[in-house]
């Protein structure tokens, strides 16, 4: 799906990551299963835009000789376009239990860059005609499994042997690939501060490495990290965080660093909790164990409690809480989820902003991975289908909402 602004046209459309997509046969069963009948909900016969998972084990059969060429044509047959990639989780994001395996390895290992560096090579191979690919990825490592200097230090050269490989490529073949480190909760990335804070203590001065790199003047190489080093705001994660999106571009925009992609989700919130009982119930029904559902407790007291799962709520006192938000990705086509509220106001609010932005526009995705669990399963018809729909509906929602942003800048 494409969105228009005046003579140019952007991109819209969705992470595949609520598919299993290990294999190449996963993947194309994923386009024809579930791409092309949301494409023939949302805009039949038209272009669509798409925004594959590839991890390592992917990324490794795709680079075999002719495998990527041949999954190009595959796609442009179909009217199918590649135009960013999710590879934030590298292994199976379907496997029974991810949670914290979600951020292995971490950027301070070298198999990150490696497979990093791998799908960019692919992405060309599927894509050679493009001008701009975007590639969101994983902002560090998880916290809890370290954060120390030295740490931080592996996560710059990781990144930075990346953002050498991505310069090569776009002098080699004209394709501009920006890398999208994404902010989330409990990771080296939480907010824009923490972006700026690695920019300035680790990214910078590793920054002679690349110079030798590149055979370049500093100067020159630090334009080339700005240009191809990017963030991925991800509404959700900023709103379960009790952030506005919108302020941490803005404190980005002030340092110079670009938001490459956009990420629009919405995230569960309760307020009052204990004079909710039936709406605290349809919270704990989210408890699941495949994904880290990260959340926050905004007290009555004004101070603010982290909770590294959602299930750790039973052990609080709920009249002592004034809102809970957790990272459990919903439905953006209702402002409600069952009883619960949701974060949406913040995803529509990124949206404009993305689709405002006229100078380095940011690619602009959906990303509700968590609709295999909403739906229940995909083990039949009957689920496959409210998962197509539901993605539709979401696709619909975010049409509808940049329809009204594109009108309402042509009236001003």
């Amino acid at each position: 799906m494409y969105i228009t602004q005046g003579q140019n046209s952007r991109p819209l459309g969705y992470e595949m990551n609520a598919h299993p997509a290990s294999s190449l046969r996963d993947f194309m069963s994923a386009i024809h299963d579930y791409v092309i009948p949301v494409r023939d909900q949302v805009c039949p016969g038209e272009p669509f835009a798409i925004s594959p998972h590839i991890g390592q084990s992917l990324a490794g059969q795709l680079s075999r000789k002719g495998v990527a060429e041949s999954l190009g044509d595959q796609l442009r047959d179909l009217d199918l376009h590649v135009y960013s990639a999710n590879a934030f989780p590298l292994k199976n994001f379907h496997s029974e239990i991810v949670k914290d395996q979600v951020y292995l390895p971490s950027w301070a290992h070298v198999a990150r860059a490696k497979t990093t560096c791998l799908i960019a090579d692919v992405m060309v191979r599927i894509v050679p005609d493009a001008r701009q690919l975007t590639i969101s990825t994983l902002g560090g490592g998880y916290r809890p499994a370290g954060n120390t200097p030295v740490i931080l230090e592996k996560m710059a050269a990781g990144y930075l042997k990346v953002v050498a490989h991505l310069a090569q490529i776009e002098q080699q073949t004209g394709i501009h690939i920006a890398l999208n480190a994404e902010p989330e909760p409990d990771t080296t990335f939480e907010c824009a501060e923490d972006v700026i804070s690695f920019w300035k203590e680790y990214l910078k001065p590793a920054l002679p490495g690349l110079t030798r790199t590149l055979q370049c003047h500093r100067s020159r190489a630090e334009g080339l990290l700005r240009r191809h080093w990017t963030v991925n705001l991800d509404a959700c994660h900023s709103a379960v965080l009790f952030r506005s999106p919108l302020e941490d571009w803005r404190r980005l925009d002030r340092a110079g660093i670009l938001v490459g992609k956009t990420h629009i989700t919405s995230a569960i919130a309760l307020a009052n909790p204990s004079r909710s009982p039936a709406a605290y119930r349809e919270l704990l029904e989210h408890v699941e164990p495949r994904y880290l559902h990260q959340s926050a407790l905004k007290m009555k007291d004004g101070n603010t409690i982290r909770l590294s799962d959602l299930g750790e709520i039973e052990q609080q006192d709920l009249s002592a809480i004034s809102e809970v938000r957790t990272h459990f990705h919903v439905p953006l086509s209702k402002a409600k989820h069952g009883k619960l509220h949701t974060t949406r106001d913040d995803a529509q609010a990124l949206l404009a902003e993305a689709l405002s932005r006229k100078q380095d526009p940011p690619h602009i995705a959906l990303e509700t991975y968590t609709w295999p669990l909403l739906t229940q399963g995909i083990k039949n018809s009957q689920q496959r289908q409210r998962l197509i729909d539901g993605i539709a509906a979401e696709l619909r929602w975010a049409q509808d909402a940049s329809l009204n942003q594109v009108t309402s800048s042509v009236r001003r």
